[in-house]
């Protein structure tokens, strides 16, 4: 069964992207794993902390994993799947290993998550939802590509995309920002929108001083359910740069971090 694992800190953004995972689960008959990192903070000096502490740190999570799941549980009307996990150790390599035992349809999370986890590395598709932002059905979903996509081909995961648009009965606009000097033909886009075949509505280019900008220039006159992107080492979109940080903060519509 498809699922999909979402990591929680309990702040309120980590909830609402629990409840938006809960809600799109329902929509595509997935199961959900609500998962916890408890890093376990130093005592002062080289004293570990006591035991006591350790347990009710523990049990504090655990109680907080099993509201949030009766909650989503409730919400769904009995109709999700809510598994709870807490790991305990480093957030980065728990999370991870949690994922690569699970292989998740995609992770969900807020945009200021404060466990730490390799959101750049992670090699599952990462969808980071808007603070306050409702779960509605996905009809249209923006693909964006910089310049480095273009020039060699775009060579993208067709296969996982061809499955939101079947899962979602959604279909796909391709944006691509160009600087003022910049000169795209349409052309480089053809042997990739064959793969796609008939999920793809239109093809779109626009010029604009950033594509951070050019994205929210579009955004304004245009529908669109998600927002992806493909980050990449050292590219436009690596999630790390300014750049990324400024699309996924300023997006009105969720993002998803997509590897090749």
């Amino acid at each position: 069964m498809k699922s999909i694992v979402v990591p929680v800190d309990f702040t309120e953004g980590s909830g609402n992207a629990a409840r938006y995972a809960a809600d799109m689960a329902a929509s595509i008959n997935a199961e959900l794993h609500l998962v916890h990192v408890l890093e376990i903070p130093a005592g002062s000096g080289v004293t570990p902390l006591p035991d006591s502490v350790l347990d009710e740190l523990r049990d504090r999570g655990l109680n907080s994993l099993r509201l949030l799941a009766d909650e989503l549980s409730k919400r769904t009307n009995g109709k999700v799947s809510v598994a709870t996990d807490q790991e305990t150790g480093q957030p980065e390599s728990r999370f991870e290993d949690f994922c690569q035992w699970k292989k998740p349809l995609l992770v969900v999370r807020g945009p200021s998550h404060t466990g730490r986890f390799p959101a750049n590395q992670l090699p599952f598709p990462l969808l980071v939802v808007p603070a306050l932002t409702r779960y509605h059905p996905v009809h249209r979903i923006l693909l964006t590509f910089d310049r480095e996509d273009v020039n060699p081909g775009m060579h993208v995961p067709v296969k996982y995309l061809q499955l939101l648009g079947d899962l979602f009965q959604a279909r796909f606009d391709i944006l691509h920002v160009a600087t003022r000097e910049e000169k795209i033909s349409t052309l480089v886009f053809d042997d990739w929108k064959k793969g796609l075949d008939q999920q793809v509505s239109g093809l779109h280019i626009i010029q604009a001083d950033s594509v951070d900008q050019g994205i929210r220039d579009y955004l304004c006159f245009h529908a669109a359910d998600w927002l992806v992107v493909f980050p990449k080492k050292n590219g436009l979109f690596h999630l790390h740069s300014s750049l990324s940080q400024k699309i996924v903060l300023h997006c009105p519509v969720p993002v998803m971090n997509l590897h090749k």
